[in-house]
Formats: C-alpha cells, structure tokens, sequence
C-alpha cells in the first residue's frame, strides 16, 4: 500500500494531528489485514471491506465493553475510500474503489452527545489540579476542538472588555485559531474561563515554551494527552467515561438553548456548513414554553 504517499497528500488538507494519526492507524490495520490474507489493495472487494468492519469491530476498544461505534465504523471506511480514490487517480481509473458498494451504517453521534448539567458540575468542582480546571473551562467556554485548544499559546487569547446594552462592563477573552480546512476563526472564553487560566499560570511560572497548556515534562500537551487528562478524572471522581468532544458539543448545546443566534454558533464552532450547526438546535421543552408565552404576551398586546 502507498501509505506516505496518500498521507502526504492529507497533510496539504488537514492540520489535525489527531486525524492524521487515526487515518494512518486504519490504513495500517488494513494494510496487515490485507497482508494476512495474501492480498494486494487494487485485490479488494465490497466483501473484503465488510470483513475488514468485521475484524474491526471485534478488536478491544479503549473503552472497555464497547463495541466499535457507527462514528467509527464510518471513519475507518471514509478514509479507506479516500485511499481507494487516491489509487484511482493514479491509476488513471485502473484500481476501483470497492467502498462504494459497501452500505454505511448510519451516524447518530451518540457517542459524542453533550455531558448533563450535573456531570458538568462534577467535573468542575471536582477537578483539583489548576491546568487541568483550566483546559476544561476554556473547552466549555470557547467550544473549540481539541486540536483547536492544543496548538494555543500563552499569548493566543487577549483579555477585552465589552459594554453590554444594560450599560454593565464584561470581561472576555478573545482569539484566533487555524481550524479544519486551514481556515482561521475568532473564538471567545468567558470572565471564569481567564480567571482559571491566570491561576493555572501563576502555579506554572516563567519559562521559555511559548505553548498554553504544557505536560509536567514543559511539552506542550499532545490531543491524545488531553483526552487521558478528561479520562482521568472522569475515572477519579467516577464518572461515566467522556470524550474531549463532548465538550464542544456541551458548549454548543448549551448556546443553542440559551437563545444563541445559529449563525452566531456556526461561526463560533468553524462548522463550513450550517447543517452541522442545527443538529443542536433541537429545543428543550423549557425554552419552548418560555419562548411561547413570550411570544404570545407581545401578540396580544396592551389591550388584552
């Protein structure tokens, strides 16, 4: 398999660490998968890909009784056809594409839902180290991506105040990051989000690494160090086991149900389509009845 050729060509598309590493993983599974069954890649067909999901699936996951998710399935079989159509170029069509034929589960993202009100709190009040209080906060605050929150540096975001109409003065912190597609975005924390990333670097001191949020080894943290740290302390104040991710989609959720505009949450979130922002747009019932009756208080008017 021409593997560091294909990756090459991912690497001009995509500055995430993290899906490089899973992309190349998956192709290395597939190419000792092919290699076990004396079988070239242009060799495959639609029933050696539903073999390999099958061989797949029956692996041990990092989480423990957990089959293989849709996500998943989905991903492994998403760059396996990008794989496929990298061939076909270079082949000029010779090599065909037997991921096409095979029928995709379907997404429904179950893995990654947002965490409840409660184990958001836990985590919060639980958490005792100042980074690790620190990356969460900017997570629930900024909705960013991991790799996003990674690649930050200490003089990333700049404190600013706003005057909101009421006349009151908020502080937030403003920044930038390159998100997918290469493509550079503003996000913001809030006023407890800046004072726990003051505190963190009042603990951590002066050194030379212009990097936000550094291993005790002064490294700046990797992705796959910053979901051990959530894993961590999900296992230490004994929480159900939660994805970085998740994180994003908790702050997403929680804007869309705090009235958030969705242009307002797509530009926020780096989503290039507005799809993708109005799946959390499915309303509570609490916002439904509090939108409703002031909707209807405005409709009837003073005469009523």
């Amino acid at each position: 398999m021409q593997i560091e050729d294909f990756m090459k060509t991912l690497e001009l598309r995509t500055t995430s660490a993290e899906t490089l590493r899973a992309y190349r993983a998956d192709l290395e599974k597939f190419q000792a998968f092919l290699h076990a069954r004396g079988l070239r890649a242009n060799q495959a067909t639609v029933e050696t890909i539903e073999d390999f999901v099958r061989y797949r699936a029956s692996m041990p996951t990092r989480k423990q009784g957990k089959q293989l998710s849709p996500a998943s399935v989905d991903r492994i079989l998403s760059v396996l056809s990008s794989y496929y159509e990298f061939l076909r170029v270079r082949s000029n069509g010779r090599t065909r594409n037997p991921v096409n034929l095979y029928t995709r589960p379907k997404v429904d993202n179950v893995d990654f839902r947002a965490l409840d009100d409660q184990t958001v709190l836990r985590l919060l009040h639980g958490i005792t180290d100042v980074r690790d209080e620190a990356i969460i906060m900017v997570f629930l605050s900024s909705g960013l991506r991991f790799s996003e929150l990674s690649q930050l540096n200490i003089d990333t975001i700049q404190q600013r105040s706003r005057k909101l109409p009421d006349g009151r003065v908020r502080t937030i912190g403003v920044g930038e990051v390159v998100g997918k597609g290469q493509k550079r975005r503003a996000f913001l924390i809030d006023e407890d989000a800046l004072k726990a990333l003051v505190a963190y670097l009042k603990v951590r001191g002066k050194d030379d690494n212009p990097a936000l949020f550094i291993s005790k080894r002064h490294q700046r943290l990797s992705c796959r160090s910053i979901q051990d740290i959530l894993s961590r302390w999900c296992r230490r104040l004994k929480l159900t086991h939660a994805h970085v991710h998740q994180l994003r989609h908790t702050f997403a959720t929680r804007m869309a149900n705090a009235g958030m505009s969705a242009l307002v949450l797509q530009e926020l979130m780096g989503h290039s389509s507005f799809t993708t922002t109005r799946r959390y747009f499915a309303i509570r019932p609490e916002r439904l009845a509090r939108e409703y009756f002031s909707s209807m208080e405005f409709a009837r008017g003073p005469e009523f």
